[in-house]
């Protein structure tokens, strides 16, 4: 699955048990706040309400299938397996993380040159550490697991003041239960809430209200939204069904999952056309026609508006799906360019995919432009790995061949 030696054996098999090990984390996570930039705001306030189903054109008469490939065409992407993030210092980390509910899977790693883990990020010699932590899924019983790294020996930039519609930046969400403000109050007391001000529909609440949304940075900088899941009331008829693809309209999608959990991942991108190239053509997205950047209306004073595409991949290895954003913010001429990220940087993000038959799929991620950052397909102790950038904006993905 991962990166890492032993630990990466023990994120696999534990995320794949039923019984008590999933029981440890079926608890609802509490909500948390965030933080947003101008551009943010206008994110959300289009695109979480409306859901930027505007942005992404008309909906498919019916979905496409993300494990589907053509014809005597070899390798499948079994979906979105993890995701990865690198950090400054592992034990800050993991407390920021275990206060939304996320749970340690295993002991972190001690320092060490993991060969494998060099390998897989490009790394040389450089000593590393790791934790896995898994979190419920909003979609699915099987909790979904986060790898936090820290490295040392090697340059290192930090990246923890990228903003929220900068390149390469992005976001996790996280399904919560009825109110954002009690993991709010969790952070401030543990000293580590980050909220600049908002200005959102909602994002902030009546006196004494709940808070129904709203976004916190992590300790690197990366940014995690957070939307509550309201408890239906006592006799309320039941919820008409939800639509999990990109046939979902606004009045049907489902934007929340069925409980509390890990939602989906955002990547800030360049160019749409592009980045459909490897996410949706190659690994199998269930994205919408593109359609053209929404126009600004004449008041904003004609400048563009962000584009969000949404995006369905199943839940590696379960009949849930969670989703890939990519969105693509107006860019002033000092940003038209990804910043300079390398793999062990502070606060970078990668995500994995679990795939079949990791020859082929790495070849047709090669063939639309992606760039290899590994040393080729590394053989680790689970299987077989890649580490990639995307065609597009750079955006660190891996692909993962699990063990016969």
């Amino acid at each position: 699955m991962v990166v890492f030696g032993s630990t990466r054996t023990i994120a696999v098999r534990l995320q794949g048990k039923t019984g008590g090990t999933q029981k440890m984390f079926v608890r609802p996570i509490q909500s948390v706040n965030c933080w947003l930039s101008k551009k943010l705001v206008s994110m959300v306030a289009i695109g979480a309400f409306s859901l930027a189903l505007g942005t992404m054109g008309l909906a498919r008469s019916s979905p496409r299938s993300p494990n589907s490939r053509p014809d005597g065409e070899s390798g499948r992407v079994l979906g979105i397996a993890f995701d990865g993030h690198q950090v400054s210092n592992l034990e800050q980390s993991i407390k920021f993380y275990e206060a939304l509910d996320f749970h340690l899977s295993g002991k972190p790693t001690d320092w060490k040159v993991d060969k494998m883990v060099n390998e897989l990020g490009g790394t040389k010699g450089a000593e590393s550490r790791t934790a896995v932590l898994l979190v419920q899924s909003s979609v699915s019983d099987k909790p979904f697991p986060l790898i936090l790294r820290e490295y040392r020996g090697v340059d290192r930039k930090d990246w923890s003041n990228l903003s929220s519609s900068d390149l390469l930046s992005g976001h996790m969400d996280l399904t919560v239960q009825d109110d954002c403000n009690p993991i709010m109050d969790k952070l401030k007391a543990m000293n580590m809430l980050r909220v600049p001000p908002m200005n959102l529909p909602g994002g902030n609440p009546a006196p004494g209200g709940p808070r129904r949304f709203v976004f916190v940075q992590d300790p690197d900088g990366w940014f995690i939204e957070l939307f509550a899941l309201p408890t239906p009331a006592p006799g309320a008829p039941p919820a008409p069904p939800k639509v999990s693809n990109s046939t979902a309209t606004q009045a049907n999608i489902d934007r929340l999952g069925k409980q509390t959990g890990f939602n989906h991942i955002g990547l800030n991108i360049v160019d749409p056309k592009k980045a459909l190239s490897l996410y949706q053509d190659v690994l199998g997205g269930d994205y919408p026609p593109l359609a053209p950047s929404p126009a600004a209306p004449a008041a904003a004073g004609g400048a563009p508006r962000m584009n969000m595409l949404n995006g369905w991949f199943p839940q590696a290895t379960t009949d849930g799906h969670v989703r890939l954003e990519l969105i693509a913010f107006p860019q002033p001429p000092e940003k038209q360019q990804p910043p300079d990220q390398h793999f062990a940087d502070i606060n970078v993000n990668y995500v994995g995919f679990q795939v079949t038959d990791l020859d082929a799929v790495y070849a047709r991620a090669k063939a639309v432009g992606a760039i290899t950052v590994s040393d080729g397909i590394v053989k680790m102790k689970d299987g077989r790995a890649v580490m990639l950038r995307d065609p597009d904006v750079g955006g660190f993905f891996e692909l993962w061949e699990p063990s016969k």
